[in-house]
């Protein structure tokens, strides 16, 4: 089978999920595939898949491109038509019009996965010029796409509500990559426990609630480092708390590797992810990525977020926006005997290779790609 894989705005990292399947079925040798976006910035050397961009990366800065891309639909549906796929898989709702027109012109199969977002806000009334852009992309997926995938159970409930045909809408699980998020040996452990954030440095993400959380447990003697890594419009308020408080490191953005190397580390992730306007966590691809290190992760219950975890057997789900509940977990946690710990860090990537796996989502993504590919 041949697959397109399609999407606006392309930048990797972070936004490995927009091709990490597509990768998967490349290796295996039975499939091909190329991915067509309308802007990219891809920084990563080792990307399995080819990717064709309508705005060329000599354009000028990624905010130009992106600005630039709006207009490009056409070269995006051109490029998309001369590769002649048997299958159409377009990322996100917005930014769908090329890749509808394509895969109309072709009578190829729309597949479309949905990722919050293009369900919770762009999907909204709005009279803005961008609003009405990704409106109307919405609405035709909607109309025309011939399978939606909601990456949670919650989106799913909340794409039906917004008005995607339920008999055309299906939960998947995007999964995460088990082979490459691994846990590492035991000397890779800090002698301070490290409780680690990955994330935006924005309200949505709840750092700021993390940063309280820590401070409260350091105040009641329980030893540790706070690790936060990521950018953001928070960053300023949560370097004024690293410089006050010597236990909280700030380092910037990363790239996976030193994701990976940091949640192999950790005593325990914690997302405190939270509602922002319309805005809910989808999903929160991080926490599986954590417990596919073996490393137990704390969450609120927000969003989709709480489908990530097994609470009280792979880590905790705790109530939204209760800085004092997470603050408890977080503790429980490391409270952990070793072979306590060790028991929650087995369980922990277990379930990800089992539940949450990219192998398994690839498998079961194939078969949807199957079913409507006739």
């Amino acid at each position: 089978m041949r697959i397109a894989v399609t999407t606006g705005l392309l930048r990797i990292p972070p936004t490995y999920f927009v091709t990490q399947h597509a990768e998967r079925l490349i290796v295996s040798g039975d499939h091909e595939a190329r991915a067509f976006a309308r802007a990219s910035d891809v920084q990563d050397a080792r990307l399995g898949i080819d990717v064709v961009t309508a705005v060329a990366e000599t354009a000028g800065s990624w905010r130009t491109r992106a600005l630039r891309a709006v207009a490009a639909a056409r070269p995006q549906r051109r490029a998309i038509e001369s590769y002649q796929p048997d299958l159409v898989h377009q990322h996100f709702a917005t930014w769908a019009h090329g890749a509808l027109d394509a895969a109309r012109r072709l009578d190829a199969p729309f597949v479309t996965t949905v990722h919050g977002y293009d369900v919770l806000t762009a999907g909204a009334p709005s009279a803005a010029p961008v609003g009405l852009f990704h409106r109307s992309s919405v609405d035709r997926v909607k109309r025309e796409a011939t399978r939606v995938l909601a990456v949670s159970d919650f989106l799913r409930d909340r794409a039906e509500r917004a008005g995607f045909d339920p008999s055309r809408l299906v939960r998947h699980y995007q999964g995460v990559d088990t082979d490459f998020f691994t846990p590492g040996v035991e000397t890779d452990r800090s002698d301070e426990p490290i409780v680690l954030f990955v994330g935006a440095l924005e309200p949505r993400k709840g750092v700021l609630d993390l940063v309280a959380a820590s401070i409260g447990l350091r105040a009641r003697g329980v030893t540790h480092r706070l690790a936060i890594v990521g950018d953001g419009s928070q960053r300023t308020l949560v370097d004024a708390a690293a410089t006050e408080h010597d236990h909280i490191v700030l380092t910037g953005p990363l790239d996976r590797h030193g994701v990976r190397d940091l949640m192999r580390s950790a005593e325990v992730f914690v997302l405190p992810t939270q509602r922002d306007g319309s805005w809910r966590e989808a999903a929160g691809l991080v926490l599986l990525e954590a417990q596919a290190c073996g490393t137990p992760t704390v969450t609120y219950a927000s969003g989709g977020a709480p489908e990530m975890v097994r609470d009280t057997s792979t880590g905790f789900v705790v109530p939204e926006r209760d800085a004092t509940r997470l603050g408890e977990a977080i503790g429980t946690v490391l409270a952990l005997s070793p072979a306590e710990r060790r028991k929650w860090r087995e369980r922990a990537r277990a379930w990800v290779v089992g539940k949450r796996s990219l192998a398994s989502s690839t498998a079961e993504l194939l078969e949807h790609y199957r079913t409507v590919a006739g």
